[in-house]
């Protein structure tokens, strides 16, 4: 850790040093590495006049991977992490070293509800990409203006929205895709999207309905039993929205039908299989208006309502193909969950140094089904928050915030403090500061939901309180080149206390676990991130190093407090102009994760060192247009045939903690992409 640091710091002096020769180099011209961003804006804005650090994935990154779900689009950034889950179709995903409970999820600013799972996450699989512009990530709490669950940082997904006036347009596409060396009629993945958007004076709309169809992956497995579950999706999505020179309103839909199946194979005795569906709907309501009073005075109100439902369905399948529903309790459940989310804020700017947005934010949520503790629950959330923005020079940017809190079931902080700096060093280098409180309130599940099956005896705890963090985050950024090279470097580090952390605990002398407030839990990052671009060339190089707390240290002083894991990124394209031709590479190195776990022995519990297996993942495509309305893209995911991950328990060299699933090895995929457009 000791010499990585020096390495940083020694990289930190090096780009200091040379700031006053890249400030008097005046020949950047053309097109910017800057890009525009909203999240936590107080008006579009560039990157680099930002007060947060946001990094943007830009729809002609998308594009370029072949993305088809929102996990293949984040991982490979630097500082996320995610592990598979196969009953649900999503993966578990961590940012920053916290896990995705900890993420807020957005929509054009506005929350994604229905967290699933034992760890309480959005299924971030169940978005659909199609529709994207840009994805903007704030790392770092920013519960001050989203409220709970923003604690590790936001992930806020930008749709598009049609600006030109009197237009039409059309986009559609099929992409094919092999799972592993699986393909066919009934094998491989299988996606068909359609697009229509277009705008008419002060009107604009687009909507688009798709159809994901991933039919398994069997690897060795025979008969009806697959090592991944097929999965069918259907998306669709609409906006219509009204704009004038002071008022810009639109309504959107976000709609979601999943189908998962899992098959049993036969016993072989006569007796049926039992089979399983998991089947999810979500419905998406949200109504969006931005008022331009007056030149120093805008209002922004956003309202969404959300219905999510999630079924399992078992039922008997019979040797000779009857198939017959399950009675027995437990083996069938529905749970749904219907949120609603209004929330308004006023930007004033009295002066041109001084803007100030205060803010409300009103959010219920309710759950019910036969899992819920006594029916139908409901928690109800209400919120003031303020943030100011202060620049008493041209170089120096301070935004303190806070918010308010009130809940109807747990304690909640009472106020949750915030505070941005930044200061810029030339016209190309900046600093940024930041300290946040932030925090996590007990989902629905970990307050009211009861899960009893073979293999877990699990019940809800109504007397939980909200998680809690302190957490500082620091960057420096620095744009450098020539007239043909530009470049941009990114020095980082984020520090995250929480206190108050929910988890798992045993309840009396049997198996049945409940949810309490026990645990501390730390982590710490540094990283520097690099993007140069010279002629049609582009490359991104990362590389990060975070460290994630022990909690068995609280017990065993002897232990260490931190094990850390690197992680490089790399992202490189080449455009041949002549031949209309992009090539992409894109890489990630994860590194191995340790971490102790309590390990049953002949003579009760030891805690003992396990590591995750470090991994190496590499895509490469082509995009090549054709004519003027048709786009190729052809490429090659998960180069190096991965599947899943070993846990190695490292002081025990014959045992293991099993495997996870990471993959359905390499696969091949192609798809064309048509766009029409008409002024």
């Amino acid at each position: 850790m000791r010499k990585l640091f020096k390495l940083f710091l020694f990289v930190f002096v090096c780009l200091f040093c040379g700031l006053k020769g890249f400030a008097q180099e005046d020949s950047l011209k053309g097109k910017d590495l800057d890009e525009i961003v909203i999240t936590g804006q107080y008006r579009a804005q560039s990157v680099h006049q930002s007060v947060y650090q946001v990094k943007v994935i830009k729809q002609e990154t998308i594009n370029a991977m072949g993305a088809s779900n929102l996990q293949d689009i984040l991982s490979n950034q630097l500082n996320f992490r995610y592990n598979q889950d196969l009953a649900t179709g999503g993966s578990d995903l961590s940012m920053s070293g916290l896990s995705g409970q900890y993420v807020k999820v957005l929509i054009d600013g506005v929350p994604v509800s229905g967290r699933q799972g034992f760890n309480n996450e959005i299924n971030i699989n169940q978005l659909d990409v199609s529709s994207i512009d840009r994805i903007e990530i704030v790392e770092g709490p920013m519960s001050v203006i989203y409220g709970a669950d923003a604690l590790a940082g936001v992930i806020n997904i930008i749709t598009q929205k049609k600006e030109n006036h009197s237009a039409i347009g059309v986009v559609a596409k099929v992409q094919e895709e092999t799972a592993g060396n699986e393909y066919g009629w009934n094998k491989g993945i299988h996606n068909q999207h359609i697009q229509l958007s277009g705008s008419h004076k002060h009107w604009y709309f687009n909507g688009s309905i798709g159809r994901n169809m991933f039919n398994g992956w069997k690897d060795t497995l025979t008969g009806r039993e697959l090592e991944w579950h097929k999965k069918r999706q259907f998306l669709g999505s609409g906006i219509l929205g009204y704009r004038i020179k002071k008022l810009d309103v639109y309504y959107r839909y976000d709609g979601l039908d999943e189908l998962i199946t899992n098959p049993a194979n036969l016993p072989g005795n006569g007796d049926p299989a039992l089979d399983q569906e998991y089947i999810s709907i979500r419905t998406m309501h949200q109504v969006q208006a931005t008022i331009k009073a007056t030149r120093k005075i805008e209002a922004n109100i956003a309202t969404s309502f959300t219905h999510y439902t999630r079924q399992v369905f078992s039922s008997l399948y019979y040797p000779n193909g009857d198939v017959r529903g399950v009675n027995t309790p437990g083996m069938n459940s529905l749970s749904t969950i219907d949120a609603l989310t209004f929330r308004g804020s006023v930007t004033y700017r009295p002066y041109t140094h001084f803007t100030v947005q205060p803010g409300f934010d009103i959010n219920t949520e309710s759950g019910d089904g036969e899992r819920i503790k006594a029916g139908k629950q409901q928690v109800k959330d209400y919120a003031f928050f303020v943030t100011a923005e202060y620049s008493p020079t041209p170089k120096l940017n301070i935004r303190p915030g806070l918010r308010l809190i009130k809940n109807s079931v747990y304690k909640a902080p009472p106020v949750v403090p915030s505070l941005h700096i930044k200061y810029m060093l030339t016209q190309r280098a900046d600093i940024r500061i930041a300290y946040s409180r932030g925090f996590r309130s007990p989902s629905l599940r970990e307050l009211y939901y009861d899960f009893f099956d073979a293999n877990h005896s699990i019940t809800g705890n109504p007397d939980l309180e909200a998680e809690h963090s302190n957490s500082i985050t620091g960057s420096f950024n620095l744009k450098y080149g020539t007239n043909k090279l530009k470049a941009r470097t990114i020095l980082k580090a984020f520090v995250n206390d929480i206190d108050n952390m929910i988890d798992y605990a045993a309840v009396g002398s049997g198996n049945l676990t409940t949810y309490i407030n026990i645990e501390k839990y730390k982590t710490r990052g540094i990283a520097i991130e690099n993007n140069f671009q010279w002629k049609q060339f582009t490359m991104g190089l990362g590389l990060g190093y975070t460290g994630r707390y022990n909690s068995y240290r609280q017990d065993d002083k002897s232990l260490p407090e931190f094990k850390w894991s690197p992680e490089l990124n790399t992202q490189a394209s080449y455009h041949f102009k002549k031949a209309g031709l992009v090539a992409n590479v894109f890489y990630k190195f994860t590194g191995k994760l340790p971490y102790y776990t309590e390990v049953l022995t002949n003579t009760g519990s030891e805690i003992r060192l396990a590591e995750l297996k470090a991994y190496s993942w590499l895509d490469f495509t082509l995009n090549k247009k054709i004519g003027s309305m048709l786009m190729a893209n052809a490429g090659i995911k998960n180069l190096f045939n991965l599947t899943n991950l070993n846990i190695n328990i490292l002081d025990e060299p014959h045992e293991t903690g099993g495997k996870i699933p990471l993959a359905y090895g390499r696969s091949y995929f192609l798809s064309l992409v048509f766009t029409w457009n008409k002024k």
